[in-house]
């Protein structure tokens, strides 16, 4: 059998520690130390994997978690970068949610040679694409997980194109969006399903949405129609009609989202091929030259375990920046914000994101919601304006600002135009589920 993947483990919330739950039960991997700034549900996450007192380590020390290594034992810490300057440990799996957290332990892991897959849009919408360069100049992958939307959708798209159809729109099925949720509307919500309140927030009120589909966009090439995208109400059979009925079907290449469809991804290809479309409409996917493919569900940690090993074993990831940004998450206003204030970020009380074209935000000077809890509003802005960089002011020198700062310099406005999506072609192995 080949040697395990070891994998360190950073964020114990409910998404790491399902994901820890499912390494854990797979003889591939040996999940081995997890760092959570509340301890206590680092070690609770051990237990629930199966892991026993008289095995678990609890430490902050290098030293003493790099002996519990080689003698077979598992480390939880708080410490959160630990488990990336350890020896042994192949990927960091990163999972909480938060820009300068993800930040800096994708920056230690990729300084130490370690490959880096995190569940956190909300970075690498912000700063994905420096992290990429760093990455790569290492030699090491830097990704964001299988089983949420972004790594969904980048696997539909790439294996519609190796199908040799167009794709034309690459979108999330979404439910409801209440655009001004706040961290008190969705308390309950919150506490129902053991979900930190600013998750339940971001994701009610589209700003996951919007960081999932710009992490999508840079990854694949498409761009949004328009601010914030259409979100046509529609169903699976409507699907196509409802999309060109919003403009979505007029020549170019979207991401977008569509409500109504339950959870999941969806992609709309094009072909005018008549052989292609002679055997497909044999196959029962219709007369074209549109048609719709699907992956429906969201299984989250479920899922996760296969960019791992994409990472470890193939050198490759699941969904990263192919470059320059083609869209950014631009902060907008919930409510009417006074000079002075300090904003709160993602699923607070002061901003929702949505997703713009890159080189609109860069003409335009708009503040990517993934920074703007770093700033200070230095004039008012009014309820559902962009916000921009000439009314804030940056209050908190770190990573994440620096990092930006290197993004925004090393990738150009002029660097940052449209492109056509590129073709990558899929691995070997056995060919994803997806419904038609």
């Amino acid at each position: 059998m080949p040697s395990q993947i070891q994998v360190g483990m950073v964020g114990a919330g409910y998404f790491g520690s399902g994901l820890l739950r499912r390494l854990a039960a797979r003889e591939e991997f040996a999940p081995r130390i997890v760092a959570n700034r509340t301890l206590s549900r680092a070690i609770a996450a051990f237990h629930r994997s199966g892991v026993a007192d008289d095995m678990l380590v609890v430490t902050n020390d290098p030293r003493v978690a790099q002996t519990a290594l080689d003698d077979g034992q598992y480390v939880a810490t708080n410490d959160l970068l630990l488990p990336a300057v350890l020896r042994n440990i192949d990927v960091i799996v990163e999972t909480t949610g938060d820009v300068l957290v993800g930040a800096q332990v994708a920056i230690t892991s990729i300084q130490n040679g370690k490959h880096i897959v995190a569940a956190n849009t909300e970075a690498q919408a912000a700063i994905g694409p420096i992290l990429k360069v760093h990455a790569d100049r290492a030699d090491v992958v830097y990704s964001d997980i299988d089983g949420d939307e972004p790594g969904m959708l980048k696997t539909l798209h790439d294996y519609c194109r190796a199908l040799g159809v167009e794709v034309v729109v690459a979108g999330n099925c979404k439910g409801i969006v209440k655009r001004y949720a706040t961290p008190e509307t969705q308390a309950a919500f919150a506490a129902e399903y053991g979900l930190q309140p600013w998750i339940a927030t971001a994701a009610a009120d589209g700003t996951k949405l919007n960081l999932e589909l710009t992490v999508a966009a840079n990854a694949t090439g498409l761009v949004p129609a328009r601010h914030g995208m259409h979100g046509p109400t529609t169903t699976q059979e409507r699907l196509i009609e409802d999309c060109d009925r919003v403009g979505l079907l007029d020549g170019g290449h979207y991401v977008d989202y569509a409500m109504g469809l339950g959870s999941g991804v969806f992609a709309i290809v094009r072909s005018d091929d008549p052989e292609v479309r002679s055997d497909f409409r044999y196959l029962k996917f219709g007369d074209g030259p549109y048609y719709v493919f699907r992956r429906p569900g969201v299984l989250i940690h479920y899922d996760a375990p296969r960019s791992v090993i994409k990472a470890a074993q193939r050198g490759m990831p699941t969904v990263a920046p192919r470059g320059a940004p083609v869209a950014e998450t631009i902060a907008f206003a919930k409510r009417d914000l006074p000079a002075g204030h300090l904003l709160d970020g993602v699923g607070g009380f002061d901003t929702y994101g949505l997703i713009v074209r890159a080189e609109e935000a860069a003409a335009e000077r708009l503040l990517p919601i993934g920074i703007a809890q770093y700033t200070r509003l230095c004039r008012p802005v009014r309820k559902d304006d962009p916000i921009g960089y000439a009314s804030v002011e940056v209050h908190s020198d770190n990573l994440v600002i620096a990092l930006r700062n290197e993004q925004d310099a090393l990738f150009k406005a002029s660097s940052a135009s449209v492109r056509e999506p590129i073709l990558i072609e899929p691995l070997g192995g056995p060919s994803p589920h997806f419904d038609s």
